[in-house]
């Protein structure tokens, strides 16, 4: 009895060393185009807000893509394109949002729909599928300095078309009475926790002329009916005593491990560096700003793999792979030179395919994929 018992666990620490050792890696190929938006004929230069109000640079294209793969299998992407002279100058003007689709797993895409909201500049956007089959879209639809709203769109035609339901969260005022600091909502993020109820993240500065101040922080809201209204606002990264500070961008998921995962970006002091926390529900987030991730800034992306491992991106154009669910990092091959905006997801399960938005010739940038295998 003695000698099995020993000999079990030297086979369960065998195999324990076994998992500990296996490492993932990604051997990037071929690239596949999304969209790439005609090049608008508009003089006018860049806003700094990045936005149509009037001073915006015709050659943008489309930027900021995000995918989602249905359970008939088509995925759809979602991304961001001009194609008029913005608001300020076109009271129908303003960015819009375009919705493509593909039907053999990502090798070529065909455009579906289009979201407009008049006088509006939207972007940001993400979407997620209910149980019943139905699509949600969150985005961000902005006139810069007056008025910021996060916005839900829900589509029951696998995103052919769109319908707004609800506002996850808003401020508005009068003509410039939001800027200098700006005060607005970004970059919407949604997850399913646990429950089955739908969770958004996002990046908040109305905080900013409160008692104490922030100048942003990442919020949470909660909702009961999948998105048609929302919950009271959680805070889940800032830091007493660091005001200044300026999570955002989260992208957030569930790893094989049970537990949730965002990841964020921390500009103003902290330059913009990536940082991450962990969840058991998803719900309650420990304080302060998190744990920084080696060599990524700005803008970052988070895939949970179905082997359990991690994979992060971001403006850096690095990725970063975690097979410890986040207690260590290393850095692997980049799958573009320069990216913008980027995000990963998992096609099948060897394979995943690394989102961009792509500087191009001429100006602007268009939206591709970058296919890679998943080596372990």
């Amino acid at each position: 009895m003695k000698l099995r018992s020993l000999l079990t666990f030297a086979m369960l620490a065998t195999c324990s060393s076994m998992f500990a050792q296996t490492k993932t890696n990604i051997e990037w190929k071929e690239k596949v185009l999304i969209n790439d938006v005609p090049v608008f004929n508009d003089a006018g230069k860049v806003s700094e807000a990045g936005g149509t109000d009037g001073r915006h640079q015709g050659r943008y294209g489309s930027q900021y893509a995000r995918l989602l793969k249905l359970t008939n299998g088509t995925w759809l992407a979602a991304y961001t394109v001009s194609r008029n002279n913005g608001y300020a100058r076109d009271s129908t003007g303003g960015l819009e949002l375009e919705v493509s689709k593909s039907n053999d797993n990502g090798k070529t895409w065909k455009p579906i729909s289009v979201i407009s909201d008049h006088g509006r500049d939207l972007d940001n956007a993400e979407m997620i599928q209910c149980k019943d089959g139905s699509l949600r879209m969150a985005c961000r639809s902005v006139r810069w300095q007056e008025s910021y709203l996060l916005p839900v769109y829900k589509s029951k035609d696998n995103g052919v078309s769109w319908t707004r339901v609800s506002i996850i969260d808003q401020n508005e005022g009068r003509p410039g009475e939001l800027g200098k600091p700006d005060k607005g909502v970004y970059e919407p993020h949604m997850y399913f926790l646990d429950n089955g109820k739908l969770s958004v993240m996002y990046a908040n500065e109305i905080h900013v002329t409160a008692n104490p101040s922030y100048s942003q922080i990442i919020s949470q809201k909660i909702s009961d009916d999948n998105g048609a209204t929302w919950g009271k606002e959680i805070w889940v990264a800032y830091e007493e005593g660091h005001n200044a500070s300026r999570p955002g961008m989260p992208v957030w998921t569930k790893m094989k491990n049970g537990q949730f995962i965002v990841v964020y970006e921390v500009c103003g002091p902290q330059k913009c560096n990536i940082y991450f926390k962990i969840s058991k529900d998803g719900v309650n987030w420990p304080t302060g700003l998190g744990t920084i991730i080696p060599d990524q800034l700005g803008g970052p992306y988070i895939l949970a793999l179905s082997n359990g491992s991690l994979v992060v991106t971001s403006n850096s154009s690095n990725y970063s792979i975690s097979d410890d669910f986040g207690k260590t990092w290393r850095t692997i091959d980049q799958a573009w030179p320069k990216t913008l905006w980027a995000s990963i997801y998992q096609l099948d399960k060897n394979t995943i395919g690394a989102v961009n938005s792509t500087f191009r010739e001429g100006g602007g940038n268009n939206i591709q994929v970058r296919v890679g295998t998943i080596r372990n």
